[in-house]
Parts: structure tokens; C-alpha cells; sequence
């Protein structure tokens, strides 16, 4: 009998060296040491079976902050520091997501911390890569000095302990491992891939992403050869066929330099919002309207403007031919909160939120009508402009962009109030 069948755990909790989680009818158990091991079930009366886990197991470690008496002024203070292993007091009383975040740090700690610091900036599919690091001795010096080669290597050799114990491909050169990716066996490979921020891949599309570095690295005078980093924007932009299109070097070298752009693509969304407008007015008997390159950052934001303005105007006469195109549009998964985060359930919202925000969220009219995007308005802590989207059928809804007016930055506070939100009602879908 499995020592998970003697314990009684009904919610998330790290207990006898395993992590325990919980998803509608499905149990998981998730063990780091000393051997890697993934195993859930349906319902109580299943058997445990092996699975590669795709969310993140790893998060930031953010010690929850105590606050500190003051010191009578004859006092000398007194500095504390917080370390990596420091375990934070249970509260006396824990909400659901408390409970969680817990038991994320208890198996954070479970395991060595040279691995916890290489998978920290990996959002998804961190599990292959943890399977490398413990089957192979010389995997954490690889990933160490070439997180996106290991992340790659990882997700090939698929959780395969044998495989890798019996290749030991982390010995090899980093330009032979290359060849195992199926890209050019070259120091210029080796170099681009150092360039690959952590936080832009995602196990979801690696093999896509192989592709388009493929297709680069055979192109002397691709762009990213000239890139000083490539993070999400980036490569967000590259994996769009139409955005990489008409995306100029310069522009790529602008959202390579911006950090907005590290964890999250949005220029893409601008880019590709344009080009759809475009071609909708194409369609619409505007022939004049040419598809455009889009040299900088600075000719896109203009293009983008002139675009909208026109879109805005051709959709107010849609609406106004079409008094009941609401009907078509589909029930948004998750609830709104009176006066904070607001659904936009017609064609009319979201041409009156785009109008107002000064964003092209009016072209998303046909996205809400096959479901595979949302929009809704968020009025607090701060006015903006939500998207929630899904990847894929299984997969959960999470935020597409989140933009103040005219697509500028929100504030952190805000990133985690709605962040809180989605988490909060996504059980509900």
C-alpha cells in the first residue's frame, strides 16, 4: 500500500515528503526526493499512475514579513535576513490559497537548492527539467550557464530516467546538443540560446519555438543575431507568423530592451490587432488600406492609431445595422465583481471600452463570439482593460493582457489583484 493511501489528506498539503494537490476529482502526488516522482488518480478508489506534471511546482519564495517591534531609541537594532530555508510560522488560521502556497514551499525546501534556483524562472513544465537535473550529474552546471539548452534537452528527453542516465547528454558538448535538438551544431546556436530569458518558454509549443530558432539560425541576417536578449515579447512575436512578418529589426530590438516585455508578450497583441483591423477593412471595400511593416515601435503605435480610429467607426455602424449581435456573443467563463471587474458582454462594450482606453480591445469582437477570449473592465485598484484567455480546451484561463489606457503599464498591486481573482474563480469554470 502506498504511503499516500495511509495519510488523510483532502486538500493541499505537503506531508511526509510529498507534495498533495487537489483538482476537482483528480488527486496528485508530487515527490522531489530523493528520486523525482509524479503520480495522481481519479477519485478515492483509483490507482495511482505515473504523469508529467505541466504547471509550475517551483514559485518565488517570498518569506511572509512579520512586522518588527520598534526599537526604544538606547536599543541597538537589530537586523534580520531572510534565507532561503527560513520556514514561515503557520497562521493560526489559513485561507485555501495561504494553505497552498504553503505546501509550494514545504516541497520547494524538499528538494536541493541549486535546483529550486534553476526552475524558479521557468513559468511551465518544470518537472522534465528537475527529472534532468537529478538523472544527470553534470545537468545543473549545463542549465546554470544555459537555462533555455537544459530547458530544451529536458523537454526531449521527456521524463525518461533511463534515457538520460544512459546518454548523459549534459557531458557533451553544448553545440552537440544542438544536433539532438535538430539545429545547427555551431557556437552561433550555443550563443542565441544563452540569449533565451527563462521566463519565455513554455513547454505548451518548445517544438514551435525549435522551428522558428531552426528557421533563424539558417538566416544570416536574422535579427536575432543582433538582439542583446530575447525574452517573451520576442518570441511571442516570432511564433506569430503574421506579426514576424511585418516586424521590423528595430522594433524586435525595442521589445527585446523593454521589461515589460520579459514575462509577458503585449507588443505581439498591438501588432497583430493592427494587422487583423487592416485586413477587416480590407474586406470591408477599403483597398487602399495596404498591410503594413512596421519599422519601430514608434511607426507601429501610429499605424495602430490611425487603424483604430477607422475600425471604431466601422464597427459603430455594425452595431448600429445589427441592434441584436449580442445574442451571438457568449457567456464570459468567470464572474465579474460589481464595480471592480466588470464583464463586457457586447460588441457595443467593448467599442465603448476601446474608445475609452484608448486600445483596439474593439477588434476581439469575433475572438468573445467563438469563446477562446473575454474581455472585461477593471474599474479598481486602477481603470484598465482585462483579457482572459485559454490556450487550449484542458487548459485553465489565465490573463491575456492587463493594460491601463492606451496600453501602458499597470501597477504590481494591481497584476496581483487580478491574478487573485482569476485564481479565486477558476474552480468555477
Amino acid at each position: 500500500m502506498p504511503r499516500s493511501a495511509q495519510l488523510d489528506i483532502t486538500a493541499d498539503a505537503f506531508e511526509a515528503g510529498s507534495l498533495y494537490l487537489f483538482k476537482d476529482s483528480v488527486a496528485m502526488r508530487l515527490t522531489a526526493a530523493p528520486v523525482p516522482q509524479a503520480v495522481r488518480r481519479h477519485r478515492s478508489e483509483g490507482l495511482w499512475t505515473p504523469f508529467i506534471p505541466e504547471f509550475r511546482i517551483i514559485h518565488p519564495y517570498r518569506p511572509r514579513r512579520v512586522p518588527q517591534k520598534k526599537a526604544a531609541p538606547t536599543e541597538q537594532l537589530a537586523f534580520d535576513f531572510f534565507e532561503e530555508t527560513f520556514e514561515p510560522e503557520k497562521p493560526l488560521q489559513e485561507t485555501k490559497a495561504q494553505q497552498r502556497k504553503r505546501a509550494f514551499d514545504k516541497f520547494r525546501f524538499s528538494m536541493p537548492k541549486p535546483f529550486a534556483k534553476v526552475l524558479e524562472p521557468f513559468k511551465t513544465h518544470q518537472w522534465p527539467l528537475l527529472v534532468l537535473l537529478h538523472h544527470d550529474a553534470l545537468a545543473l552546471e549545463m542549465a546554470e550557464s544555459n537555462p533555455a539548452l537544459a530547458f530544451f534537452l529536458a523537454q526531449r528527453m521527456k521524463c525518461d530516467a533511463a534515457m538520460i542516465e544512459s546518454l548523459r547528454c549534459c557531458s557533451m558538448r553544448q553545440r552537440d546538443i544542438m544536433e539532438i535538438l535538430g539545429l545547427p551544431s555551431t557556437n552561433g546556436a550555443v550563443k542565441l540560446f544563452r540569449k533565451i530569458a527563462p521566463a519565455s518558454l513554455n513547454g505548451d509549443h518548445w517544438g514551435s519555438m525549435l522551428e522558428v530558432f531552426r528557421r533563424e539560425l539558417d538566416d544570416t541576417k536574422s535579427p536575432l543575431n543582433h538582439l542583446e536578449a530575447i525574452n517573451s515579447g520576442v518570441i511571442e512575436i516570432l511564433l506569430n507568423p503574421a506579426a514576424a512578418r511585418a516586424a521590423g529589426p528595430a522594433l524586435l530590438k525595442e521589445v527585446a530592451k523593454d521589461k515589460a516585455e520579459n514575462h509577458r508578450g503585449r507588443i505581439v497583441h498591438m501588432i497583430t490587432g493592427t494587422l487583423q483591423m487592416q485586413e477587416e477593412l480590407r474586406d470591408d471595400g477599403n483597398s487602399h488600406i495596404k498591410r503594413t511593416h512596421f519599422a519601430n515601435l514608434l511607426r507601429l503605435r501610429e499605424t495602430h492609431e490611425e487603424v483604430t480610429k477607422r475600425y471604431r467607426r466601422r464597427i459603430r455602424q455594425l452595431i448600429e445595422a445589427n441592434q441584436h449581435d449580442t445574442e451571438r456573443f457568449r457567456t464570459p467563463p468567470l464572474p465579474g465583481i460589481p464595480g471592480e471587474i466588470e464583464p463586457i458582454t457586447s460588441p457595443e462594450g467593448l467599442v465603448n471600452e476601446g474608445e475609452a482606453q484608448g486600445n483596439c480591445v474593439a477588434s476581439y469582437a469575433e475572438r468573445v463570439r467563438q469563446g477562446s477570449t473575454f474581455i472585461y473592465r477593471v474599474l479598481a485598484p486602477e481603470r484598465a482593460t482585462l483579457s482572459v484567455v485559454k490556450n487550449s480546451p484542458f487548459a485553465d484561463w489565465e490573463i491575456g493582457e492587463l493594460e491601463s489606457k492606451y496600453n501602458t503599464d499597470v501597477r504590481d498591486e494591481m497584476e496581483d489583484f487580478v491574478t487573485a481573482w482569476l485564481d479565486r474563480h477558476q474552480s468555477m469554470v
